[in-house]
């Protein structure tokens, strides 16, 4: 084996990691997201309208925000720590929140959620997924932690949808939602003492040189230079171009049944092979991809790319187009997207972004790269309310573009590592 190949593969360790901290990702989205789960049963338990309902995701949505200054925190301080609290109060929030189902009280607990799930949470597991190895393996960290994360997610809501199933003894399965909510609390517990004794301490960290976290600690001038700086902007366009794709992924469905002919059980197979298929072939893939030749960057534009031309295709598909063929261009579709997801949080480190600034880098990365959450859904409805089928079209247009400019953008980034000699020490070495 090349000592390249060295460099990229992960021990066993470094991938049990990577394993709970996907889960542990599952387990703090995992309420704040619970519609798309337990629409029915989290309706009838808050008592409240689907608008009432969605006002969640938008206040769930605003902490993105936040996540930019919680960045700092995790530069500052111990991420390790940090993390854990995040996580911690996750698991607090969902057994109070277990047994005080009210449409008022969920407002304060959605907002809990932001704060806990955002400002402290998300930078400190960006950072701390930076930190589980040596620059050279990032992309392939990222994309298993992508991957894992989606492992997390089918384990997790199957266990939450057997208590769901045993304790729905009511009209509206108001009692099983319950159970499932505790159930994501205990896995997240669980998953917190299992992460305590995986992750290294700082200063025991610092003896192996793959996941230590630097001396130094972020100062607001620093956190400054991190927002003025260009590198820190092309890294957010990257997961905005790639997010927005990923968004537009969950319109498939009614596309293929309204539009292409399709029966609701075949788009719905469909759905589960590109949510659940493709995460685990394309994040790693494109991870692997982005370490093996060094430019996690040009990986997220030529995968957005193809996304392009498939959603172009895609568009040109007559009704009754054969299933075989459809299904095909879905795969390929959702490897695309994915490979741009698994490479698209190690374009900080291609950069070559200090790991002094990783939290306030990917806090500001998460508040420029996830900040569709606050208007596409909105958007999207409306241009289908509006136009019916033909809001379709505006909807994939509107993905088109973006794509285009997260393409442009990978093609910026190869320019300035050039200008600024990004990557030249390291390749030499």
């Amino acid at each position: 084996m090349s000592n390249e190949q060295e460099k990229i593969r992960l021990s066993i360790k470094q991938f049990v990691i990577i394993f709970f901290l996907g889960l542990g990702y599952t387990v703090v989205y995992a309420t704040p997201f619970i519609q798309y789960v337990f629409y029915d049963a989290l309706v009838s338990a808050l008592g409240c309208s689907q608008q009432e309902l969605g006002y969640l995701i938008t206040i769930f949505g605003i902490g993105n925000i936040l996540a930019a200054f919680g960045g700092m925190l995790s530069d500052r301080f111990n991420a390790k720590s940090i993390y854990m609290i995040g996580v911690g109060l996750i698991c607090v929030l969902n057994v109070l929140f277990a047994f005080n189902m009210n449409y008022t009280f969920a407002l304060v607990v959605w907002a809990g959620f932001a704060f806990s799930g955002l400002f402290l949470y998300f930078p400190a597991h960006i950072k701390l997924c930076r930190l589980v190895g040596h620059e050279r393996q990032q992309g392939t960290i990222f994309g298993f932690v992508e991957a894992f994360c989606g492992v997390g997610n089918v384990i997790v809501n199957f266990i939450a949808l057997y208590f769901f199933t045993k304790f729905a003894t009511d009209a509206y399965g108001v009692n099983g939602l319950k159970a499932a909510i505790i159930c994501y609390a205990v896995i997240g517990v669980i998953t917190l003492i299992c992460l305590y004794f995986l992750i290294p301490k700082p200063e025991t960290a610092k003896k192996d040189n793959t996941s230590a976290e630097p001396e130094e600690k972020m100062t607001v001038k620093d956190w400054v230079h991190v927002v003025t700086n260009p590198r820190t902007w092309m890294s957010g366009i990257a997961v905005f171009a790639t997010y927005t794709m990923y968004c537009t992924l969950s319109y498939y469905t009614p596309y293929f049944s309204n539009v292409l002919g399709a029966s609701v059980v075949f788009s719905g197979g469909l759905a589960i092979i590109r949510i659940y298929g493709t995460r685990f072939v394309g994040a790693p893939l494109g991870g692997w991809l982005g370490d093996k030749f060094r430019s996690l960057s040009a990986v997220v534009g030529v995968s957005l790319l193809g996304a392009i031309i498939f959603v172009v295709i895609f568009k040109m598909l007559p009704p009754g187009t054969d299933a075989t063929l459809l299904i095909v261009m879905t795969i390929i579709t959702g490897v695309f997207t994915y490979m741009a997801r698994g490479a698209m949080f190690a374009v900080p480190s291609e950069l070559e972004i200090p790991r002094k600034y990783a939290g306030s880098t990917s806090g500001l990365v998460c508040c420029i790269g996830y900040c569709p959450d606050l208007f596409i859904f909105v958007l999207y409805g409306y241009w289908l309310d509006v136009y019916g089928n033909a809001g379709f079209d505006r909807i994939f247009l509107f993905a088109a573009v973006v794509m285009a400019i997260g393409v442009l953008n990978s093609i910026a980034i190869q320019i300035y590592k050039r200008k600024h000699k990004i990557g030249k020490s390291s390749a030499a070495a």
